[in-house]
């Protein structure tokens, strides 16, 4: 065959001629944005990195998450706005879950079509560990210049720290599989003021121990202020004495916990709900929910205590900018939860912990890495800023508990009584065959009928506990 050297020439002399075409009209942009000190710094981004224009270049991170509309609205446009601008060549796609977030994600790791990064809780990540879906983010933190574990609260160690060997959290041995998104102690008991006697007030802000926050009442102080603070007429409510505020079965383990119990067997892992001490607390509670008429298990009651209609109920620290409870001032107070006697220690616990987790499986680690940094700064900062919690960052604190920073009297003056009762938090109970979720979802299933009087006390707990060894026996297999 012969070969015609002049027209490979000309072919190659027009390649070399689009290819100079593409690279000379390739525009570039300078997006500048300000950093953390108040800088003004600066990106090159060309026309094939920028977010959205169908460039090749960009890596896609896919973020599994929970959060409602509205905080999905916030959490796009800050990725938009600022994330995007510093990290053009990183593509954020966002999923949100519908239906049992965790049940769903366990599913997506069974099919191989898991998200990069998603959230994660104490209570819901034991079968995450033991399939080694979780990716070890130490020497992510090594490596960073912009966030170290030192950074963070020792909470994160834990609720996220783990060693196999001994199974176990929070020791120095073992590997950090999450990094917390904020905190706070759930179950802290906000009270409305104006709703109190001036006696009712002396119950319940009693400080013998000088440490800013009202001790912790005994279960019978707590049952007797919610008898004397239900206003009824006739078979209406007008005023509740008290709600829970979070899920009921939450509620339950705080109050299991400051009796010194649990709900389930620490070598076991069954439950003990018919145990008698446990049932006794059971039937202490549920007395006092179906005193204010609950039913409706499973919602949330904090809007009926920011219409001014509820004397006390549960809640964190993000129930201030949520709820826009600072419309209360002088009026809205918090305390411990209560005791079962004054020889018990609170344990105010937090239910959560929200982390950010990495897939083990991911291809884009460091992309996924560099959100995860990214997250800790930008949200860390505004949602401090918003007294919704204490972010990850422990820096940032001082915008919630420093008047220097924080100018609204009761926020400063809440922020600082959470502050305060950080060093009693603990870890929601973690059972190892039976997630928190799944004792939810027993208590959910039973405690209307146990509630409206068509289950007795017995019925209600042999039911629950039913469901809650089932699931042990069978994640045990």
């Amino acid at each position: 065959m012969k070969i015609n050297i002049k027209k490979i020439c000309m072919f190659l002399l027009l390649i070399t001629t689009l290819l100079l075409t593409v690279a000379c009209t390739k525009k570039t942009y300078i997006s500048t944005y300000t950093d953390e000190q108040g800088n003004v710094q600066s990106v090159v981004v060309e026309d094939d990195n920028i977010f959205g224009g169908g460039g090749k270049k960009k890596t896609t991170v896919r973020i599994y998450t929970f959060n409602n509309p509205a905080a999905n609205e916030r959490y796009l446009n800050a990725i938009k706005n600022d994330f995007n601008v510093k990290y053009p060549n990183i593509k954020i796609e966002l999923q949100t879950s519908t239906g049992s977030f965790y049940t769903n994600l366990l599913s997506d790791f069974s099919a191989g079509t898991q998200a990069d990064l998603f959230y994660m809780e104490p209570g819901e990540i034991y079968p995450f560990l033991q399939e080694g879906y979780l990716e070890p983010l130490d020497s992510y933190f090594d490596n960073s210049s912009l966030i170290s574990q030192d950074d963070v609260w020792d909470i994160n160690k834990l609720a996220y720290r783990y060693d196999e060997s001994t199974d176990t959290f929070g020791t120095d041995s073992g590997s950090t599989y999450a990094l917390l998104k904020d905190w706070t102690t759930d179950a802290m008991l906000y009270y409305n003021r104006s709703l109190f006697t001036d006696e009712q007030l002396q119950v319940i802000e009693k400080d013998e121990d000088n440490d800013g926050i009202f001790d912790p009442m005994s279960y019978e102080e707590f049952e007797t202020l919610c008898q004397e603070l239900l206003v009824k007429e006739g078979n209406t409510i007008k005023q509740y004495s008290f709600l829970p505020g979070l899920a009921e079965a939450k509620v339950l383990s705080q109050f299991l916990t400051n009796a010194g119990l649990s709900w389930f067997d620490k070598n076991t892992y069954k439950s003990t709900l018919s145990t008698p001490e446990v049932k006794d607390v059971i039937e202490y509670y549920y007395r006092i929910l179906s005193l204010n008429n609950v039913n409706n298990v499973g919602s949330t009651h904090m809007p009926l205590f920011e219409q001014g209609k509820v004397a006390m109920i549960m809640g964190g620290l993000y129930n201030i900018n949520e709820n826009n409870l600072d419309k209360f001032g002088d009026n809205l107070g918090v305390a411990y939860p209560p005791v079962k006697d004054k020889t018990k220690d609170v344990k105010p616990f937090t239910t959560g912990c929200v982390a950010l987790a990495m897939s083990s499986s991911s291809r884009v680690k460091d992309a996924a890495w560099k959100f995860i940094e990214w997250y800790m700064d930008y949200f860390g900062k505004a949602d401090a800023q918003a007294c919704s919690n204490f972010t990850a960052k422990k820096e940032y604190a001082k915008y919630i508990i420093d008047p220097e920073f924080n100018d609204n009297a009761t926020r400063l003056r809440i922020g600082k009584i959470f502050y305060a009762s950080l060093d009693k938090a603990i870890i929601i109970e973690r059972n190892k065959y039976c997630s928190q979720a799944s004792f939810e979802s027993a208590e959910l299933a039973y405690a209307g009928e146990y509630l409206n009087g068509d289950f007795t006390l017995n019925q209600f707990v042999e039911a629950v506990e039913g469901r809650i060894n089932a699931v042990v026996e069978i994640n045990r297999e």
